[in-house]
Order: structure tokens, then sequence, then C-alpha cells
């Protein structure tokens, strides 16, 4: 069986994970860099090898297709973050290239590690290529779509921006907004924030853009906790939503919950009274989705021996 390298780069954090003999023999992240040469050398280090096969978390070329829909042009000419140009200053540029779509990554990254021959995959984050939410049926090795929603309509893409609103980086520290939720009341302004969606998971406005309609100075301090409670709330309606359809799409009690909506841990409580078994592992979003993407290139499964979930209870007796 060939030696694969899942790889996560130039996005929040760059990942390597390395599935070899059909076992995961090395996992490594570097929280918040984009390239880290010497993430390779450790992994060459730790494993004895360079890769037989470098499996990639996303399909950038589709991406560039969202990126110019969005008018983000500089990064649609920037070609400085493609799989190729990583390979080359890694040093691993004689491996065979696989790409696997963003999403699925995510999900392989759960399921194929969990102890479930069949179960029900949720995976929400703020965006992908194109995707920002799916639900796929695993059986086996085997991830079967069953349901998707793409941008500009994103429920990551919504709690980010009302991070940012609240004075938080997006993409960073929305575990401040769930925070500070705890101490605000969800009714004065979740009427409000609810009109943000027409229906379940679409949105009225792009939130990629940030909430440009609503002054963050005009939020009183007295009430960014209230914003933050109701903001919290309406996520959660949102995902009750996602998950009921999910299970009706599938039949499986089983839920793996994988993404970045997946570390939402306050809403995660509320899974136990949902499904039977639940799974989901560390770093839900996009660092394990090297992982994901090795596992898809090997076909494999591998048990988890690593750290259980702290975002999750995991339950699986």
């Amino acid at each position: 069986m060939s030696i694969v390298w899942g790889v996560t780069a130039y996005n929040h954090d760059t990942s390597i994970a390395v599935v070899d003999g059909g076992e995961l023999t090395f996992f490594k992240h570097s929280r918040g860099v984009d390239f880290d040469a010497d993430l390779a050398k450790k992994a060459i280090s730790a494993v004895g090898f360079g890769p037989e096969v470098v499996a990639w978390y996303e399909r950038p070329l589709w991406k560039k297709t969202r990126q110019m829909y969005a008018g983000q042009w500089d990064d649609v000419r920037d070609f400085s973050v493609m799989p190729r140009k990583w390979m080359k200053d890694s040093n691993v540029s004689y491996a065979k290239l696989k790409t696997f779509p963003h999403h699925k990554s995510h999900a392989a990254a759960g399921f194929l590690t969990s102890p479930f021959d069949e179960a029900t995959v949720v995976v929400m984050d703020a965006i992908g290529e194109w995707e920002t939410a799916t639900i796929w049926h695993g059986k086996g090795t085997k991830l079967k779509k069953v349901w998707s929603v793409s941008y500009p309509n994103s429920l990551g893409l919504f709690y980010s921006a009302y991070t940012k609103l609240l004075g938080f980086k997006p993409i960073a520290e929305e575990h401040l907004l769930q925070k500070l939720a705890e101490q605000g009341d969800p009714s004065i302004f979740y009427n409000q924030i609810k009109e943000n969606f027409k229906y379940p998971m679409i949105l009225k406005e792009n939130m990629h853009r940030g909430i440009w309609w609503w002054d963050s100075d005009t939020i009183p301090d007295d009430n960014r906790a209230d914003v933050a409670a109701a903001v919290q709330q309406v996520f959660e309606g949102q995902v009750d939503w996602v998950m009921r359809r999910a299970y009706l799409e599938t039949r499986c009690s089983n839920l793996v919950y994988m993404g970045g909506c997946a570390m939402n841990s306050r809403y995660n409580k509320k899974l136990f009274g949902m499904w039977d078994k639940v799974w989901s592992i560390p770093l839900p979003g996009d660092p394990s989705s090297a992982i994901g993407a090795a596992l898809l290139a090997a076909n494999t499964r591998v048990e988890w021996n690593g750290e259980l979930a702290k975002h999750l209870e995991v339950k699986t007796d």
C-alpha cells in the first residue's frame, strides 16, 4: 500500500497526516501558519520515508471559480497557493498528486476514524470551494453525499460575520462570541437576527461581506451580549433543522459531525438527545481535513488512538 500524505495548507493552518500500511502513523498541524517547511521534514523524520501520494484537502481550481464569483480577483490570480507549489517547496514534488473536495475531506476525517461502519455525516463550515453545508451517508469506506448548501449561503459565514461585528476576529474567535452569549438575553434581538434567513440555511444577504447594514458603534456595550445570545440561538435553530434533515435523508442514528461549526460546544450538548451515538475528532475544521484526504486516497479506515474531541463529549456506547 502506498505511503500517503494528506495535506492542508495555504488556509488558516498547515497540517500533514501520514497513512502507511492502512494506519495513521503521523499527524501534526501548525496553527495559524499557511506554510511550514519544517512540518514536511518532521513527517519524513517520523515515518522514515517521503510520500508516494500527496492527497490535497480541496480542489483549488474549483475554489477559484467561487473566488471569481465573489470578486476575489487577487486570490484568483494567486497561483502560489497551489498543491504543486507546496510539493516543490516541501521537496516532495516527485510524488503523485490527488485532490479531493473540501467537504468530502471533512466528512472522511470524521467517518473513516469513527467506530461506525454506517453513519450519518454532517459537515458545516464557513466555506470550502463552494459548499458550506453537506450531509453524507457513510458505509464501510464509502461516502455518498445526499444534500448540500452552497455559497453565498453559509451558516459559518453568518456566525463569523457577527463575530466581526462584535469586535472579535472572524474565523478565529467565534468561541468568544459563544462565551459572550452566555451573559445575554436572546429575546431582545432574536427576531431581528432571525430575519437574516429567508428559509432554513438560505440567507438574505451575502455574509461574506460582513454585516454592512449594522454599524457596530450603534450597539451599546450593555447590549453586546444580547446580540451574541440572539446569534447563538438563531445558529442553534439552523443546526437543529440540518440535523433533522440529516436523519430523514439517511435514517441512520449514528452521527459524525465535522467542520468549523462543529466547534460550537454549547450547541453540541443537544446532540445527545437527538442521536443514538455521536462522533467527532479534535480539530474538526480544516486541520483534520489532511487526515480525511489521506484516508480517501488510501481507501481505508483507521482506529482513532488520539485524544477525544473536547468540543464534543463523544458518545459511542
